[in-house]
């Protein structure tokens, strides 16, 4: 009976308190002769009858990985924690559920559960949320959490546990609550200080509305393996036209990569990252973009070195399996995992960002591509049909197909809404979105489409700034 319960946990994940009183339903059938297929569906239908509310058997989140990443998680897997730790006052409970990272960032899925009536009360309608926030932020901030529900700017505290400095920053989205007397949240940790230096050691987290004497303890020694390298040398920049990048060393592993190294072109007063390249086992040269790995927010300058070098950061959330990584190619110089000398490296020049010159501002300043120039300079095919207004271009294996006047357009035949969402309450993350359509356009015979088509060609289209820093265009491409 117990090896039936626990099949039937790999596919339904409940919170402890709910596994005995599944047993002992399950133990009063065990000596009817049923097939196991049965049993392990009664467990399953045991599990559900006895949740403590209805929502939970189809909103209760199985843990980390499952929250923040899509694809082959078997890299990560091996570095989850689960059950990691809870505390507690007279009114909630805070229970770190699991958590995984890597040297740069604690992924955690928390879980906050009601103690009493009004506790329960509380913490549903986010009143103890909101009025957490009511001193230093004012009635509007109060109003604002109100109305939306979200967790607020204070409502998520970290800190180093060693050294007692706040972490850089802590992102955060709100999950389908398991219970009816609880809520759960998705928390991205950065593993940076408040100086902008790498922490060690565990990491402490609160809740503001509980206070630091009821954080838990999550330890980061069980850090997701990172491979890293001694580059000390200038390499070319990913935009072209800029100066070099000079890099100190850089570290990868499954969820990010990050190097130390010059950042900022302060004469041009614009980003200025190195160009990064993967060359895999098999062969293929890949960019950063074609392996998920996407830029963070901003690069944090290292402010005890005499020289401005920065940590760029970026992170994917499909794991990449790098055991299937070789080298490394910083601009065109080639760093092989297994510590081997570096050699020159011949990138295709079409790997390179390019300039499209047309992109250009559409209706409410969202940003449009002329469909044919881009596939010229990417040497993708493409295709245009003029009794049916309809354009298909494929590159790298993806087919899309577009007609003037649709606000869809189709992806290796499956169609996709042209919808841009913006949200009803910018300050919130967990603010409802209001969504607006876009169309496939043709003007003067230049046929145009909203840039987001890109993603799925794994291209980057950052924006493009004139002199007094205003947003300009968006006018390189990163295939």
């Amino acid at each position: 009976m117990k090896q039936d319960y626990n099949r039937a946990m790999d596919q339904l994940h409940l919170p402890p308190q709910a596994e005995q009183r599944i047993l002992t339903a399950l133990e009063s059938r065990a000596k009817q002769p049923k097939k196991r297929n049965w049993r392990i569906g009664a467990a399953l239908a045991a599990a559900a009858v006895l949740m403590t509310g209805s929502a939970f058997a189809v909103a209760y989140r199985s843990g980390v990985l499952e929250a923040f990443f899509h694809g082959d998680t078997s890299q990560v897997e091996p570095y989850v924690q689960t059950a990691v730790g809870s505390a507690e006052n007279q009114d909630y409970r805070l229970t770190v559920d699991s958590a995984v990272c890597d040297s740069q960032t604690l992924y955690a899925v928390i879980t906050v559960e009601g103690l009493n009536d009004q506790a329960v009360e509380d913490l549903k309608s986010n009143q103890v949320i909101a009025e957490s926030h009511r001193e230093v932020w004012g009635q509007e901030m109060v109003d604002s959490l109100m109305a939306n529900g979200s967790a607020g700017p204070d409502t998520f505290w970290a800190a180093f546990a060693d050294s007692g400095t706040h972490v850089s920053g802590i992102q955060y989205q709100g999950l389908t609550a398991p219970s009816d007397t609880s809520r759960s949240w998705q928390v991205k940790i950065s593993l940076m200080d408040a100086d902008h230096k790498m922490g060690t050691g565990p990491v402490l987290f609160w809740l503001g509305f509980m206070g630091k004497e009821y954080a838990v303890e999550i330890p980061t020694d069980t850090a997701m393996e990172t491979i890293q390298l001694t580059i000390d040398r200038d390499v070319q920049p990913e935009y072209p036209g800029g100066p070099t990048v000079f890099v100190q060393s850089l570290e990868l592993s499954p969820t990010s990569i990050a190097y130390v190294g010059t950042y900022w072109d302060e004469q041009r007063d614009a980003d200025n990252p190195a160009a990064i390249f993967f060359r895999m086992k098999d062969g293929q040269i890949l960019t950063r973009m074609q392996l998920g790995y996407t830029f963070l927010d901003h690069a944090s300058r290292i402010k005890d070195l005499a020289d401005p070098l920065y940590r760029v950061h970026y992170q994917t959330d499909t794991p990449v399996d790098v055991d299937q990584v070789a080298s490394i190619i910083l601009g065109d110089v080639e760093f092989p995992l297994d510590g081997s000398a570096p050699s020159p490296a011949d990138v295709p020049e079409n790997l390179y960002p390019f300039t499209c010159t047309e992109i250009i501002p559409g209706e409410n300043h969202f940003f449009r591509f002329p469909v044919e120039e881009l596939c010229q300079k990417l040497g993708a095919d493409y295709r245009w049909d003029e009794s049916t207004q309809t354009a298909t271009a494929t590159y790298r294996g993806v087919t899309l197909t577009m007609t003037v006047g649709e606000s869809c357009y189709q992806v290796n035949g499956e169609t996709v809404e042209l919808n841009y969402e913006v949200r009803s309450d910018p300050i919130s993350p967990d603010s409802d979105y209001k969504v607006y359509p876009q169309y496939i356009s043709l003007e003067d015979g230049v046929l145009t489409a909203p840039v987001n088509v890109l993603d799925h060609w794994s291209l980057d289209y950052p924006p493009l700034k004139d002199t007094n820093g205003n947003l300009a265009g968006m006018m390189l491409v990163i295939p």
